[in-house]
This record gives structure tokens, sequence and C-alpha cells, in this order.
């Protein structure tokens, strides 16, 4: 199957339609401010890629500019190709669930709401690019910064000079975060097994990262706790909730009774201590529930316990008195 490279995003997990390349389309991706020399591009022993080999975000890189793929939420992203390289991507993810959901078009109070006519909008490429800087620009501490790289190594340039390809059988996609002013291996994948896309890959690759190696669970955490919040003002009243953390060494079990509504994301999770604070993520499989920043906080003050993330909007960003048992 041959495959476009224009404008394209993440290679077989954001596929943007795009045009044949015109021969002379194809010289200008190889001009001078583009081509990259062998010294320009770092080599690993192992050819393993385990390093970053270039820095994704230089700025000869954008000049495609930022896009938008299709997605529900859609996420910011600028994509670059070079038979030299390889493909890549650099995807601009939010920390969470409210920066994720400000990309849903369907969101009133979100990125696609100062837009009268949201097709049209999404068709001025410039106009995308433009607005989505300014976003980046002011808050760009709110995304995590993920690469996703395609080498050289594992396409199939045919020899027409169109810059079309096929993908080799082994080809592997590298995904790298970017932290403390360097990128940092996440993890590769079989590019033809990645069986998810858009905001939900990058919420598993950043969340498996966070608790692939942690570590066991202090024991000051350690025990069984219980804490009820009120949820939100239905037609049938003021739902309430109970949460019940069973903490042991190397797991977190959460079980919850709900009053008027629904608990949806029950089971397992793992725990991560960062400066004295427990964090507490998802480790089961309902994508619903899981995020690349923590559900919840835990820390002790003294003798007494809180929690971070429980409840509705009154409480989901307080400190609430967790009760140990």
């Amino acid at each position: 199957m041959k495959y476009c490279t224009k404008l394209l995003v993440l290679l077989l997990i954001v596929f943007i339609s795009c045009k044949p390349e015109t021969k002379n389309d194809f010289n200008k991706t190889k001009s001078k401010d583009q081509e990259l020399s062998k010294n320009q591009i770092s080599k690993n022993g192992d050819d393993d890629f385990k390093s970053a080999p270039i820095d994704f975000l230089e700025e000869k890189y954008k000049n495609n500019g930022y896009s938008l793929p299709d997605y529900s939420p859609t996420f910011p992203t600028y994509s670059f190709s070079n038979e030299k390289l390889g493909i890549f991507s650099v995807n601009y993810i939010g920390k969470s669930e409210v920066i994720q959901n400000y990309w849903n078009v369907s969101n009133s109070k979100g990125f696609f709401s100062q837009f009268q006519d949201i097709n049209q909008a999404l068709g001025n490429s410039k106009l995308i690019n433009d607005k989505v800087s300014q976003i980046l620009d002011n808050k760009i501490n709110e995304y995590y910064i993920v690469a996703s790289f395609l080498p050289k190594e594992s396409i199939a340039y045919f020899d027409d000079g169109s810059g079309d390809f096929e993908l080799k059988k082994d080809a592997y996609t590298y995904f790298y975060i970017y932290e403390n002013n360097k990128w940092v291996f996440i993890k590769k994948l079989l590019t033809n097994k990645i069986d998810k896309g858009g905001v939900s890959l990058y919420n598993d690759l950043l969340l498996n990262d966070k608790v692939e190696f942690s570590t066991p669970i202090p024991e000051k955490f350690l025990g069984q706790f219980e804490v009820s919040t009120k949820g939100e003002l239905t037609n049938d009243g003021t739902g309430q909730t109970t949460y019940y953390f069973t903490i042991t060494t190397n797991k977190i079990v959460l079980k919850a009774e709900a009053f008027r509504g629904d608990f949806l994301c029950e089971g397992n999770y793992k725990g991560v201590e960062k400066d004295n604070i427990l964090e507490v993520y998802y480790n089961e499989k309902d994508d619903r529930c899981k995020q690349s920043k923590p559900n919840y906080l835990i820390k002790k003050d003294g003798d007494e316990y809180f929690i971070k993330g429980v409840g509705g909007e009154a409480t989901f960003n307080e400190w609430i008195k967790l009760d140990k048992k």
C-alpha cells in the first residue's frame, strides 16, 4: 500500500487526507534548509532509537505549521518527513481532562467556539496554525509534548521521485516525551499492531510510562480509607458518592457506592509517591477512566489524611479529609 508523506501527522495512527505531490513540492521538501546531513542524525549503537535521533522541536521542522487531526477531541500537532531521517510528528496532549476536552469540537467554551463556521476554519491552515500557536505560546505548561517517530529503516520509498512509500513488515514507531529540556524515550510499538489513535493512544502511553516503574507504596499510606462527597444537583436531588480505598504495598483497589448517579471507575489502581504525595492512577481497561495525570492525590498531614480528585466540580480540586479505618 502506498502512503503520501505530505501533511502526514502520525503514520497509521493519525492520517490526514493528502493530495499527491508534484515534482516541485517534492523538491521543496528537500530544500537546503530542511535537508539533514548524516552528521545531524544521532546514531545509536544498537540502532534501536532509545535516544531521540534529533531534537524534534527545532524550528526548521515546523514549516508546515500546526494542524488538528480528525479526532474527537483533537489536539495540536505538526509533522515532518525526510528520506534521510523518516517521518515524525510532535503532539501536544493536555495534562488534564479539562485541557483535552478544550479541543473537542462540541465544547461550547472550547477552541472551536470562536469560529462561526468550523469547517471553513479547519480549511484555513494559516488561521489554525496562528490560533494554535497563540494558545501553546501562553499555556505550554498545560501540555505533554510527545513525539512519534517512524525511522527511515521502517520505510521503503518508491523509486519514482514522488515521496510515496510503503511500510516494511517489521516497522516500529518510537515514542518520546519532552521533559526537563530533553527527549525521553517512552516506548516502541509495531506500527501495524497499534490499535488506538488520538488522545486515547497518548493517554495510554503516558499512563504506562508513569506506572511501569512504580515502587512499593510507603507504609504510611497503607490501609483502608473512606470518603463521602456530594455530587452534582440533578432533577432527582443531589447525589452522593462514597469511595472505599484499600491500599497495599503494590496495589490500590477502589470500590464505590453512588446514590443518585453512577460510578464507572472502580477497580485496580497504581500508586506512585512523589514529593510526599501518593499519586493514584487507574490501572484497568476502561478508556473513560484512563488519564495521563493522577486520578487522585492522597497526602498525610500529621495524623490525618486528605484526598484530591473526588466528587463533582465543587470538591474535585479541593483537599478533602480521608478517613482511615
